[in-house]
């Protein structure tokens, strides 16, 4: 118990003192039109380098799929080098990359060792700037993908995730999958990844997140002068877009969304909504009542589903905001025979939840400790902090209002609780999706009301 209440002591000193470090080493400037914010790291001669774009997946229109696809192939080729020669040079400096994809925006990483900075930011420069897309590198890419679009039938978990989005986010700009569906990706030619390049350089608004020893900055001349980046860019992706329709559901029959496939062994289970901006509860409740509800096997889905009932192995549950809207995530898995009454104890949980009076302080005692504990290891690496530091940033939230959350999470009661429950999973409005055999649909039939889909439809 010492040793318990001494790392919590830690902890919290961490947050305090370590994290409050981090913030006054945080420096902001400009280089063209382009916003940098460095955090100086000395303790490694490692750095890591984020370049940000202002823009995500909306910008795909009809094509879905093409924003992610311009970036996974950036290092397929270009005018000078081959997809080999550009792995080989990277891999020679130690250099690891990554992109990353989202309908609000888009990032591309690479760290290394500071005393490669220069040739390995020259090399990432000249890709952006003359990224060619081979057809045969982007043959293979598409074919690669559609096997794996094609063997989601065989992932019961991913596809019904996948169904999921389409379904609960329906009538919302943010319905696609980013990465496109079968015939998305069938009709990704060449011109249009090179397209979304030059638009990405040209027109979107950019950021740069750098940590590091301060001799990184002197990549300074190198991203503004060789990367092909317009100085004058400015398009910031704004879009605050209302669900069209929400429809009400009776808590006692609520309307069952069920995705079909043919001899699916187990029932694959998701519920949640999505979340207007202005519905937002705030990061704190939303972060503290996804803890609660199902964020491990001491959460509240786990002890009702699985420890009293043995529905399921697992269950979990998440909720969260983005710039401009938010969604929650249920997520759990019975068998065939139990799946009528998974999707009766889902509601009656998330019914029973929405009632202060039926959470118990000693739940919210033990939330608290563990999210406390926990908050502090996002600030062990200055990396790790400046990838939360470019999440805030897009997502508008001042970082001195990050660093009081352990304070924040003192306040939070059972009313916070219980009413950022309903806000992230109502009971009466919360859309179900159950992915499954055909035979379950006469168990889930004496539940409510049931919308049929075929799996193909999700590929």
């Amino acid at each position: 118990m010492n040793k318990i209440l001494k790392s919590l002591i830690i902890a919290s000193t961490f947050v305090s003192v370590g994290a409050n470090e981090l913030v006054d080493k945080i420096e902001k400037f400009k280089w063209d039109n382009i916003d940098v914010t460095y955090i100086q790291d000395d303790k490694f001669p490692t750095y890591n380098v984020t370049i940000f774009f202002a823009d995500g997946a909306i910008k795909d229109g009809r094509t879905k799929g093409v924003t992610k696809m311009m970036f996974d192939l950036l290092e397929s080729g270009t005018n000078r080098f081959s997809l080999n020669e550009i792995a080989d040079n990277l891999e020679f400096y130690g250099v690891s990359t990554s992109s990353n994809v989202t309908h609000e925006f888009s990032s591309y990483t690479y760290s290394g060792l500071a005393k490669d900075v220069i040739p390995t930011t020259k090399k990432i420069c000249h890709i952006f700037r003359d990224a060619v897309y081979p057809n045969q590198e982007l043959s293979k890419a598409k074919k690669s993908l559609i096997a794996q679009r094609q063997n989601l039938v065989s992932n019961h978990g991913e596809l019904a995730s996948t169904a999921f989005r389409s379904i609960s986010l329906k009538g919302t700009p943010y319905v696609s999958d980013v990465r496109g569906r079968l015939h998305d990706i069938k009709r990704i030619k060449r011109s249009y990844l090179q397209s979304r390049l030059k638009y990405f350089r040209d027109d979107v608004k950019k950021k740069v997140y750098i940590t590091g020893p301060r001799s990184l900055l002197k990549v300074k001349n190198i991203i503004t002068d060789e990367c092909g980046f317009n100085a004058k860019a400015s398009f910031i992706r704004r879009l605050d877009t209302e669900v069209k329709e929400i429809k009400k559901f009776n808590p006692e029959k609520p309307l069952i969304h069920f995705v079909e496939v043919p001899k699916a062994n187990q029932a694959q289970v998701r519920a949640g909504v999505y979340i207007a901006k202005k519905q937002d509860p705030g990061f704190e409740n939303l972060e503290f009542m996804s803890q609660y509800l199902g964020g491990g096997f001491t959460s509240i889905l786990v002890k009702e589903l699985r420890t009293k009932r043995g529905l399921t192995y697992s269950a979990w549950a998440t909720a969260g905001m983005q710039k401009d809207y938010g969604r929650s995530i249920l997520s759990t898995f019975t068998k065939e025979e139990t799946v009528g009454q998974m999707v009766q104890e889902v509601v009656k949980i998330l019914k029973d939840n929405s009632e202060a009076t039926n959470i118990s302080m000693e739940e919210i005692e033990k939330v608290r400790k563990a999210v406390k504990g926990g908050f502090a290891f996002q600030f062990q690496k200055p990396s790790s902090f400046m990838r939360q530091l470019v999440s805030l940033d897009n997502s508008q939230v001042d970082i001195k209002r990050f660093l009081e959350y352990t304070e924040s999470v003192d306040k939070i009661s059972q009313e916070d609780v219980a009413k950022t429950v309903y806000a992230a999973f109502p009971y009466d409005k919360v859309q179900i999706v159950v992915l499954g055999d055909k035979s379950m649909k006469k168990a889930l039939s004496k539940i409510g009301k049931i919308k049929t889909y075929s799996y193909k439809n999700f590929l």
